[in-house]
């Protein structure tokens, strides 16, 4: 679905959701994941950043070892989880496709974060992108009622800055922050005032 201090701000996949009218949605279920899951969604993170972020961050760095690291990151999430943290596993008949990692009211202002959105580079154009945010956007809205909904964007990840402007994310800062490859990258910040929108179809 930049900053890399302490957790990693939300990244999202490329534009998944943009199957047009040929796409079969197959049944999508969500899940609160567990200590357990961190080697699949590690994997599906790295899977993800190496797609969707391969024009514009350093191609040494997405190539090398990056999968220890995004490893032992979820390790320590999934194990040291936040009261108000939320990591949710989309899967597609049984097979983990994606996920999301949300925290609620983390801004006085702009809401619950969603701090990841990813998908794996098969799953997108299914649906996943919209079904994942409208999961975040019912957590946010029964556990945070009031809390509007805002996630981080690279400015260079076209696809997606598509894709949250389709699901009606208004775009309320533009800023430039270190990303992972030591590189400044610029960002935008998405937010949704009243998540209740995200469970409208489009």
């Amino acid at each position: 679905m930049g900053d890399y201090s302490t957790r990693c701000k939300a990244r999202s996949a490329s534009g998944m959701d943009f199957a047009g009218p040929a796409a079969i949605p197959r049944p999508m279920e969500f899940r609160d994941a567990t200590p357990e899951d961190a080697p699949l969604i590690a994997a599906c993170h790295v899977a993800s950043w190496r797609s969707a972020y391969a024009h514009f961050m350093d191609p040494a760095y997405l190539a090398g070892g990056i999968e220890a690291e995004r490893l032992a990151h979820w390790r320590r999430r999934l194990a040291e989880a936040a009261p108000t943290q939320r990591i949710i596993v989309a899967e597609e008949e049984g097979r983990p496709v994606g996920f999301a990692c949300l925290v609620g009211a983390d801004h006085p202002r702009w809401g619950t974060l969603v701090d990841n959105l990813h998908a794996l580079p098969d799953a997108r154009g299914k649906g996943l992108g919209s079904a994942l945010l409208a999961e975040a956007a019912r957590w946010s809205l029964e556990h945070f009622p009031g809390s509007g909904l805002y996630l981080w964007c690279y400015a260079d990840n076209h696809a997606a800055r598509g894709f949250y402007g389709y699901r009606g994310g208004l775009v309320v800062e533009n800023t430039a922050k270190a990303g992972p490859d030591g590189r400044t990258l610029p960002e935008q910040r998405y937010h949704w005032a009243d998540p209740a929108l995200l469970l409208k179809g489009r």
